[in-house]
């Protein structure tokens, strides 16, 4: 179960790089470029589906605000520059946002007591 966990982790992390390829093939197949952007949302929709529970996430926020901003200035081409900070947000943070919805959701008072838990173990060895 534990590799399985980590497999869809893994597949759920790089769902950026698939819709991006996804996005490339379909665009140059069909010539409809626009409509194929919807590919992009398959990165967000990954972590609900693989990690089971919906989060939020800094792709979202990049997809979003890419599309807003094509559909209403067309702005299409110089603002694809967004997606490439996709992995810059995630190496300079530890997913600021995701800690801020958690505690909201109390979801870190779990995590809380865990590490005190394990504090207490360890002080008994």
């Amino acid at each position: 179960m534990e590799k399985k966990r980590k497999f869809l982790g893994r597949l759920a992390a790089v769902s950026g790089f698939i819709s991006a390829i996804a996005y490339v093939l379909l665009g140059y197949y069909t010539g409809c470029w626009t409509w194929t952007l919807f590919v992009f949302l398959f990165v967000p929709l990954s972590y609900a589906l693989f990690e089971a529970k919906i989060i939020f996430t800094y792709e979202a926020v990049v997809i979003a605000a890419y599309l807003v901003l094509g559909f209403t200035i067309d702005g299409w081409h110089p603002w694809w520059v967004l997606f490439l900070t996709i992995p810059v947000y995630h190496v300079l943070f530890d997913d600021p946002l995701n800690k801020l919805f958690r505690r909201i959701r109390g979801e870190d008072k779990e995590e809380e007591k865990v590490k005190e838990v394990d504090a207490e173990e360890i002080d008994k060895d």
